[in-house]
């Protein structure tokens, strides 16, 4: 996602519109998940220090007037399909709202495309579509697809057969890995050792490790300081969405789906009732603020000598405030 700055003109009427879709024009209750979620998202994607009521329950006359930048109209759009989600309904209204804002402001968003889905409970072909980009994404360490990452695919759905997992240790990789544990302490490169070592993770080379690139989600936890827990996995999702431009919706819709609705979309977890709307939005907001997209031609190996401390300052991660420590901390979230 990227930063945006409304006037108070505008915000009120992205405020008025998420209302819209929450409710379906007036037609549902407002829920308290949803009404502290627009709050959430008034106070960290908004950015604004007093929340807007809105003067009504429907779609603004004169939103595409009104929200006149490609940049955020777009953006809009991408909050927008986060709103239907929060109830764990997915409504057939609320995502119609979502297409007529998105074709009103001329946002052809993806993410869109799988609210769609996720409202037709077409799960299969969702996760079908979030699987293929992931592969190019964020499995590869190049951002392009290749065979040996479609393999690795295969790789990781295979049982554990004896002797055939042996041949498939790629020890060039594991000792590149393993190597990082010499690195100065406080660096990128040891802290990402002790981060595989300590939560007992395979790290890439191994048979039942993911692919090399997803090397980066394990960087994303160690530059946002959100834990392995399920309530940090969660966080961690919105603060790489936050972050990325392509896989932006990808990632907030499937935490939101899986953790938030409780549909399986991915094999893992499903929890319902997960979200805790300010801390995913401010993670959401500190991923979207940091400037350098972690997922967009990031190089790990030109930054393992680097302090984390150096990397946050320089990438710009918004920190943590004392009262987020300690929630995340009570919570389990916390980075250790």
């Amino acid at each position: 996602m990227q930063v945006i700055t409304p006037t108070t003109k505008q915000a009120l009427s992205i405020v008025q519109t998420m209302h819209a879709v929450a409710t379906a024009e007036g037609a549902l209750p407002l829920l308290p998940v949803e009404h502290d979620s627009i709050l959430a998202i008034q106070r960290h994607l908004l950015h604004l220090d007093e929340p807007l009521e809105p003067p009504a329950l429907s779609v603004p006359a004169d939103l595409a007037a009104t929200i006149d930048s490609p940049l955020m109209r777009r953006e809009t759009v991408r909050i927008l399909a986060m709103v239907p989600v929060l109830d764990k309904q997915v409504l057939d209204a609320k995502v119609r709202l979502v297409e007529a804002v998105a074709a009103q402001l001329g946002v052809d968003e993806y993410g869109v495309g799988l609210l769609r889905l996720a409202q037709e409970r077409k799960f299969r072909k969702l996760a079908f579509r979030l699987m293929m980009r992931s592969v190019a994404h964020y499995w590869s360490p190049t951002g392009r697809a290749r065979l040996r990452d479609w393999l690795d695919m295969i790789r990781i759905a295979m049982p554990a057969i004896p002797g055939v997992y042996a041949m498939l240790v790629d020890r060039g990789l594991l000792e590149r890995y393993r190597g990082l544990e010499h690195r100065p302490e406080g660096t990128l490169g040891h802290g990402l050792f002790r981060f595989y070592r300590d939560r007992g993770f395979p790290m890439p080379g191994e048979p039942k490790s993911f692919p090399e690139g997803w090397s980066k989600h394990e960087v994303y936890h160690i530059i946002s300081e959100y834990e392995t827990s399920l309530q940090g996995e969660m966080l961690n999702a919105a603060f790489s969405g936050g972050n990325t431009e392509v896989l932006c919706m990808d990632l907030l819709l499937l935490s939101l789906l899986q953790f938030q609705a409780g549909f399986q979309v991915m094999p893992g977890p499903v929890l319902q009732d997960e979200l805790r709307p300010d801390a995913f939005f401010r993670a959401v907001a500190r991923g979207a603020a940091t400037e350098v997209d972690i997922l967009a031609e990031w190089d790990l190996w030109s930054a393992v000598d680097q302090p984390v401390a150096e990397l946050r300052r320089r990438y710009k991660v918004p920190a943590l405030r004392p009262e987020e420590r300690q929630w995340l901390a009570e919570n389990g979230s916390l980075l250790a």
